[in-house]
């Protein structure tokens, strides 16, 4: 049985279209329902997180999710499969998986339940067909199925309950329509469906339930083998309402989104007729009620939402809603309170809010950069309220070349020795601990090398993990990159940036190569959170250099011409939604704001510069991406600036707040409810440690009390843990 639907559209339309959406990278994935396309955890006693396959870095970033809020914040990222186009989750929250297009592979990760973190399953990764495009879960977790485009097919795979390793299901690959983007299975999981966009029809299946393996509906019982469901122009993305009764096909060369009844019994499909949406369509997804549907359009860079009346057919509901630019994937959380959508041209991903009665969506935050040509999102079904706790504070003191470590009240934020100062190399100025918080970074101006610990993770208590590594001239500045796989150490003497990667398990830095030209005397190194660019401020040359960061080998490739800053511009620093950079000019004493290229990394000054205070030697964001805090080492005080969401500009919020001697550097903990500033007190052999409270909705600073700390600290960070 043949379908019967609009079959005018201009095949010239189809072939432009098809050109477009293959240079995105991107597969048709199903978008998010109940019904195993974005997956999801059953167990509410974790945290939240979203993974964004990042098709151009071959990536998958990492996010915690604020389920209040629908908040994204970056949590790292992992390595994918050459040009990851989907990724999935599996219901129990335990397992994740990536099809990547270009490798012909499915890369399989288990999901840390605490901080979301990701880790290759042995074996990883799983051979697939050509193309693979989509990769999704059965409701059950048992089985896994990947629409490969080239080899017009379906691969089927068994999942392992204990690791998460894929073994192919007797029988795969299936064989599908041609050019199958998408793959869907039911919420029973006895049925499966895939788009085929090149012959733009579905292939229906039913399931084993012991095996996995596919068995063909024939659409047409007079007509031996698959007789695919159809015409369905340009079916590029279908998903399945959580009831199982309807399924919904975008079809990208119309314009439209088809309806379909299902029978449960047979899978047989009966058209619902069809709903218009905006300029090539590419993604739909079901809320979990299944009472709204929304989908992507490329073209127009918006996203439709509709609702679903009793028998299925779609309505719209009001006009479309802007989204950044070329987006290509939408899906919407487990608890249906919040839709999110990738967006290819400006690499972010969208929050939007959704009306419980009406269906109408409404940005709910501030947009979240990813990895470069960010595919598809899955997030998992955790319910308990993300909790970020600090927990220790270190501080690299100057002139006793050693280590400070604290533990750190959660309640009050008063620091709190952890043993005794640790050495580090001569004249310890810059320091910072790995995103895991197993090991810790100092860079040593004087001796020329950078000291590598690892932190205890009860008492944090450093051990030194060996001989130091080399560095350049005159180290000022190190930093790790969002994946804990990388390290950068700005030299001020050389004039250059040195790249390292770090051993996962050892904590012990090897260098990547020769080290990148900076401009003259860099003073500071700073990676935006998606892990794609670098910045360094060169303090004699006066402008901020941008770098590309290889994903997979760390190395930098400068972005072009060094970016005008203030008069001996010292740190720089990205925020938190990667959308902004600043800069603290020493000499001017002000602060310049930048926005940064999501394809290049780029910067363009936001306008003028916001004054400090005298000689700012130290700023940072915190992690709402709120506020920003400037600390001035000749005025000994502390600047505080409210972050516009939408442009980046920083507003005084008032008189800046007192702080010790000569205070050199600032950090927020990553709970963003405390501050802490080192008091370098740079003409005596003491300093210390002044810790503030900050008020969430003003961003204001109050003062608690000081520790000591060893001779003229130079540098503090703060770790924490996610519950």
């Amino acid at each position: 049985m043949r379908l019967t639907l609009d079959n005018s559209f201009p095949r010239t339309r189809i072939f432009v279209l098809l050109i477009a959406l293959a240079l995105t990278g991107c597969g048709g994935g199903g978008g998010g329902t109940s019904a195993g396309n974005g997956g999801g955890t059953s167990a509410a006693v974790v945290p939240r997180f979203a993974y964004v396959a990042n098709a151009n870095d071959g990536t998958v970033s990492i996010y915690t999710v604020n389920a209040g809020t629908g908040q994204l914040r970056h949590n790292g990222y992992v390595a994918a499969g050459t040009s990851p186009s989907s990724v999935t989750v599996d219901p129990s929250g335990k397992f994740a998986y990536a099809a990547n297009q270009f490798s012909n592979d499915v890369s399989a990760y288990t999901i840390n339940a605490n901080t979301g973190a990701l880790t290759a399953v042995a074996g990883s990764p799983f051979p697939a067909g050509a193309n693979p495009l989509s990769v999704t879960i059965d409701p059950m977790g048992k089985f896994a199925y990947v629409a490969n485009q080239n080899s017009a097919s379906v691969s089927a795979y068994a999942i392992n309950a204990s690791t998460g390793a894929l073994t192919a299901v007797p029988g795969s690959p299936f064989t599908a329509g041609s050019g199958p983007s998408s793959v869907t299975v039911d919420p029973s999981g006895k049925l499966a469906y895939v788009a085929n966009q090149f012959s733009s029809d579905v292939s229906a299946y039913t399931i084993n339930a012991s095996t996995g393996a596919l068995t063909p509906i024939d659409a047409d019982p007079l007509t031996p083998g698959i007789q695919n469901f159809g015409p369905v122009p340009g079916a590029r993305s279908v998903t399945i309402d959580p009831s199982g009764r309807f399924m919904y096909v975008v079809q990208s060369s119309s314009n439209l989104v088809s309806a379909f009844n299902i029978n449960g019994g047979t899978g047989f499909l009966t058209s619902l007729g069809f709903a218009a949406t905006g300029g090539e369509p590419t993604s739909v997804a079901v809320e979990p009620s299944g009472k709204f549907a929304y989908v992507v359009n490329f073209v127009d860079s918006t996203v439709s939402a509709y609702a679903i009346n009793a028998s299925g057919a779609l309505a719209p509901i009001g006009t479309a809603v802007p989204t950044g630019v070329s987006p290509v994937f939408v899906t919407v959380d487990p608890s249906g309170k919040f839709a999110y959508v990738s967006n290819t041209a400006t690499n972010d991903v969208s929050a939007y809010t959704i009306n419980s009665g009406t269906g109408a969506l409404t940005p709910a935050a501030s947009s979240m950069r990813s990895g470069s040509l960010p595919c598809a999102i899955a997030i998992t079904k955790g319910t308990t309220p993300l909790t970020y706790t600090p927990k220790f504070a270190y501080v690299a003191n100057l002139i006793s070349n050693d280590v400070s470590a604290y533990s750190i009240n959660a309640v009050s934020g008063v620091l709190t020795r952890s043993g005794t100062a640790v050495v580090a190399g001569n004249q310890p100025i810059s320091i910072v601990v790995d995103p895991s918080g197993r090991f810790a970074y100092v860079a040593n101006q004087n001796s020329n090398d950078v000291s590598a610990y690892t932190v205890d993770a009860a008492t944090g208590v450093l051990t030194s993990v060996g001989a130091t590594v080399a560095a350049g001239t005159n180290p000022q500045s190190v930093v790790v990159d969002p994946s804990g796989k990388f390290a950068f150490v700005a030299n001020g003497g050389s004039n250059n940036v040195s790249a390292y990667t770090i051993n996962a398990v050892t904590g012990v830095l090897t260098s990547v190569g020769a080290a990148v030209a900076a401009g003259t005397s860099p003073g500071s190194v700073s990676v935006d959170p998606s892990g794609r660019f670098a910045y360094v401020a060169n303090f004699s040359s006066n402008n901020v250099s941008a770098y590309t960061i290889n994903a997979a080998t760390g190395v930098l490739t400068s972005v072009g011409a060094a970016v005008a800053a203030g008069t001996l511009p010292g740190p720089v620093t990205v925020d938190p939604s990667g959308k902004f950079a600043y800069v603290a000019n020493w000499g001017s004493n002000d602060v310049s704001a930048y926005t940064i290229d999501a394809a290049t990394g780029a910067l363009t000054s936001v306008g003028a510069s916001v004054a400090a205070g005298t000689n700012p030697q130290s700023i940072t964001v915190d992690p709402t991406g709120k506020f920003a805090y400037v600390a001035n080492i000749k005025s000994n005080d502390v600047s505080a600036y409210t972050i516009n969401a939408a442009t980046g500009a920083l507003t005084s919020i008032g008189a800046p707040v007192a702080a010790g001697t000569n205070p050199a550097s600032i950090t927020v903990d990553p709970s963003g409810k405390f501050a802490y500033v080192a008091n370098a007190n740079v003409l005596s052999t003491t300093g210390d440690v002044s810790a503030y409270t900050i008020d969430a909705t003003t961003g204001v600073l109050t003062a608690g009390a000081a520790v000591a700390a060893e001779a003229n600290p130079y540098s503090v960070t703060a770790t924490g843990t996610i519950q």
